[in-house]
């Protein structure tokens, strides 16, 4: 007949104790925050970027997100949605640019430079 270990069984018991210890602590703001809030949240930066405003604020702002204020958080908002539209405009202006050279009929190796050539050189004659 086999007696039961029971150095295994309090060795799963102390593991179980620790990992409920460890899920007691408090969980520092910014790791709750990217776990908890919603699907996005574990995007959230560090620090945001307060954007200068004027003579009430000359110079952008650093700042780390828990220190930061709600509207601290508008203004990054702001000036996210900004760059977001910078880099959606950026992205529109290089499709048309190569929609355009693949209409002229470039190949993947083909520069852009070639592509135009025979555009530019219209334009220069008329």
């Amino acid at each position: 007949m086999k007696f039961p270990s029971f150095k295994k069984v309090s060795r799963q018991v102390a593991e179980r104790k620790a990992q409920e210890a460890e899920q007691a602590k408090p969980l520092p703001l910014m790791t709750w925050l990217r776990k908890n809030l919603s699907l996005y949240s574990k995007h959230l930066p560090d620090a945001i970027r307060i954007p200068a405003m004027g003579a009430a604020r000359p110079d952008e702002v650093v700042r780390l997100l828990p220190d930061a204020t709600i509207d601290d958080l508008a203004f990054a908002i702001q000036a996210s949605e900004e760059e977001s539209s910078e880099v959606l405009r950026r992205t529109g202006a290089l499709k048309e640019l190569y929609e355009a050279a693949r209409k002229r009929g470039a190949l993947g190796t083909t520069t852009i430079a070639e592509a135009f050539a025979a555009a530019v050189d219209g334009e220069v004659r008329k």
